[in-house]
């Protein structure tokens, strides 16, 4: 794969835009945009972790280096559809910042977009499919083949809910630069959420379901884009994943606890899901109980949030940090979900 990515031709030259810098201490190499696949590649002289997030008003996706340094040589490169450059600077010392600045009349998916490590030092974001036109048809890549001439092209209807295909909205709580609550032995909520959420999504597209995901990599989601891609979804089921914590002075502290906003389906949802892990999984009881959570509060369908232990607690750290463990809660919280579809 890495070889491919690295084999760039006179032909591949007219669809790649490349910023080649000289290597440095810890620097930025290089980035470039591959129009033909709507992807960014970025390398940098020595291993980072990349936080990325999406901010809106104007939208746009930044990934920051930390530790990666940059040359004066700061000049944009002009974007193809969707995309109206890729700018690179340095908001603070220690930090480079690339900014992929979307078109107006895009938008973009995050649940569809995707953060890669091809090795330590180098990564890709897809932008495909998670780059959409505002009315919901995706972008396609920019081809060098000019297309024969068409029709008027027409955008996809919004979708709507197929008969008897409900759509779930798995929430993996934080990620990116927010790694959550952090444990025992450093556990970090954010890595365990989306472990337990993904194979949460699995399961229940296995069963028939239709799964969306509000994030399936490390990036930073704010809480309203969550609730949105709900929204735009026309979800049935709304559930938010997440690791409890207290103070590490508080060890004794463990047990799921599963929260719900005001509906009576949505207590239904969090009960139904609540008992299955009880049932399955060896975890103490702390409940079902009402809260205002702004992911559950502002979506309008059934919704709950999951605590799934506390990354503090002598016993739930522990099981926590078991992928044995994590694999039967994903399976108790899908078997919970597939109830609550068959009753409702």
């Amino acid at each position: 794969m890495r070889s491919r990515t690295w084999a760039i031709g006179l032909g591949s030259l007219l669809l790649t835009t490349v910023l080649a810098l000289p290597a440095r201490a810890n620097q930025l190499l290089f980035w470039r945009l591959d129009a033909s696949q709507n992807r960014l590649e970025f390398k940098t002289q020595g291993a980072i972790a990349p936080q990325a997030q999406l901010i809106f008003n104007p939208q746009r996706i930044v990934i920051d280096l930390p530790g990666a340094t940059l040359p004066a040589n700061r000049s944009p490169i002009q974007g193809g559809a969707g995309i109206r450059e890729i700018r690179v600077g340095q908001p603070e010392a220690g930090i480079t910042r690339l900014v992929i600045e979307i078109a107006p009349g895009y938008t973009v998916d995050p649940s569809q977009l995707r953060v890669e490590g091809l090795d330590a030092t180098t990564w890709q974001i897809r932008l495909q499919p998670a780059l959409r036109f505002a009315g919901g048809g995706i972008v396609p890549p920019r081809s060098p083949v000019t297309p024969p001439p068409s029709r008027q092209p027409q955008l996809p209807p919004p979708r709507s809910p197929q008969v008897g295909r409900q759509i779930v909205v798995i929430d993996p709580g934080h990620g990116g630069p927010d790694p959550g609550a952090i444990g025992i032995n450093g556990l970090q909520e954010a890595e365990l959420v989306l472990d337990i959420s993904q194979q949460v999504a699995a399961i229940l597209r296995n069963s028939g379901l239709d799964v969306r995901m509000t994030r399936t990599a490390d990036i930073d989601l704010d809480l309203e884009p969550r609730v949105q891609i709900a929204e735009q979804a026309r979800a049935d089921i709304f559930v938010s994943i997440h690791a409890n914590a207290l103070s590490l002075d508080r060890p004794e502290v463990n047990g799921l606890e599963t929260y719900y906003y005001a509906s009576q389906a949505g207590e239904r949802l969090a009960r139904t899901i609540h008992q299955s892990i009880l049932s399955s999984v060896s975890i103490r009881d702390r409940g079902v109980r009402q809260a205002r959570f702004y992911v559950i509060r502002r979506t309008t369908m059934p919704a709950v949030l999951v605590e799934t232990g506390f990354v503090t607690g002598s016993e739930d750290s522990r099981n926590l940090a078991n992928p044995n463990h994590r694999r039967k809660m994903a399976e108790a919280i899908a078997r919970g979900i597939l109830q609550y579809v068959r009753q409702n």
